[in-house]
């Protein structure tokens, strides 16, 4: 099967599993295959091969001459005598297939928080990139709500649409109903922080959303000092920031810290004691905690995304939809705490 079917198939396999999950006890039809056509722009060979197996593992029961019903025995018996609500998460829009440190700790907290609920969750997979196919491949997934990681241009379509959406883990699309690490308050701590250690020179890698969220911050914490970063040293590329930071150690610019918000494998030290190893000395890093330990005995000023406080914020976001009360879905953002070491 190619690509493509694989990703038709999958469309109507997880329509049919989600309608008998809503279901419950209770069989209901399944539209015809023609209706299933016309819904999901989907040829009517792969709905058929689709509808056969669900048929073969026992998930629809045909009635001759009738039609074909949701078998009510499939239904997990956790949830068979209580309707839970079925929340979706969406990594970005769908698409993402690998996960990293970062989207693998969200995901996990989200998940322990979003089940502890009681309710479902159903990881969201689109089909396409284009805004109005994913808008169209989430309404059919039949969510009660849904929360999207490092949210996109569709959300206010799916509110829009009537779906509760919460997203969390943002920089650049706060609306309400947003969880967002505290990236601007925690660059500003840090810029004071590197003034207080007379460190001047500072290289920014990934100048480019989502990873400079934090650098408004430090340009207020200097503009207040009165002094103002270096332009030149704010480096937009991620695939060629670490060439550059090369090049600049190698013909000796000065750089008293380098502020990486990506690289976690000590890529940046590894760097600058490849070019200089006295830069040990005199050179702070700063970046995630998440990072592997660098033993070159680098300064460093980290910082911990707070994974579980995110979820336990998005989950009560949740709950004020699903309680109708709207007046709290404001913009929450989470403190970061400055750690040195």
């Amino acid at each position: 099967m190619s690509a493509i079917g694989t990703s038709e198939y999958m469309k109507i396999r997880r329509y049919v599993m989600n309608l008998i999950l809503h279901a419950g006890k209770d069989p209901v039809q399944i539209p015809t295959i023609n209706e299933l056509s016309e819904k999901f722009g989907v040829s009517r060979p792969t709905i058929s091969k689709a509808m056969k197996e669900l048929t073969s593992e026992g998930y629809i029961i045909g009635r001759r001459g009738i039609g074909s019903f949701t078998n009510p025995a499939k239904i997990s018996p956790s949830s068979f005598g209580r309707q839970l609500p079925l929340i979706g998460i969406s990594l970005g829009n769908g698409l993402m297939v690998h996960l990293d440190k970062y989207y693998g700790n969200i995901l996990a907290e989200l998940l322990k928080k979003i089940v502890a609920m009681p309710a479902i969750v159903h990881l969201v997979s689109t089909g396409s990139s284009d805004k109005k196919q994913i808008i169209c491949d989430i309404m059919n997934e039949q969510l009660d709500a849904l929360v999207v990681v490092d949210g996109n241009s569709f959300v206010s379509d799916l509110r829009e649409k009537g779906l509760k959406v919460v997203t969390t883990t943002e920089t650049h699309w706060l609306t309400p109903g947003s969880v967002s690490p505290d990236y601007d308050a925690w660059g500003y701590l840090c810029g004071k922080q590197l003034l207080k250690e007379n460190r001047r020179n500072i290289v920014f890698l990934h100048d480019e959303k989502p990873w400079n969220a934090a650098y408004d911050g430090f340009h207020r914490a200097f503009r207040e000092a009165g002094t103002h970063l270096n332009e030149k040293f704010f480096l937009k590329d991620y695939r060629t920031s670490l060439t550059e930071l090369k090049n600049m150690v190698h013909y000796g610019v000065r750089i008293d810290a380098v502020v990486d918000t990506l690289w976690v494998n000590n890529e940046v030290a590894d760097i600058l004691m490849e070019e200089n190893p006295e830069l040990a000395k005199t050179c702070a890093l700063v970046h995630n905690l998440s990072s592997e330990p660098q033993t070159a005995g680098f300064h460093e000023i980290c910082y911990e995304i707070p994974f579980e406080k995110i979820a336990e914020e998005t989950l009560k976001l949740l709950l004020l939809q699903f309680s109708g009360d709207n007046t709290g879905m404001d913009i929450r953002k989470i403190p970061m705490e400055m750690i040195i070491r």
